[in-house]
């Protein structure tokens, strides 16, 4: 499911290690697919990682540094 919102991110030598949603802490169990892009002068990193209980893919701008959810899918 597409979702596009705004998360809290932890992250540990710029790995993501817990994400923080609609007030709820999940924590990372296992980093899947990761790769990175340019859009104008804009670096992404992209994130596919699983939770004891999501499947999650996540945005990270650093510029900005802030984090987006952008897919999420029941494991």
């Amino acid at each position: 499911m597409i979702i596009n919102e705004s998360v809290t991110v932890g992250s540990v030598n710029g790995n993501p290690k817990y994400v923080i949603w609609k007030g709820r802490n999940y924590t990372i169990t296992k980093i899947g697919l990761h790769h990175h892009f340019r859009e104008g002068n804009t670096l992404y990193h992209i994130f596919s990682v699983v939770t004891d209980t999501l499947f999650l893919r996540l945005k990270l701008n650093t510029d900005n540094l802030t984090w987006r959810l952008e897919e999420i899918n029941e494991n």
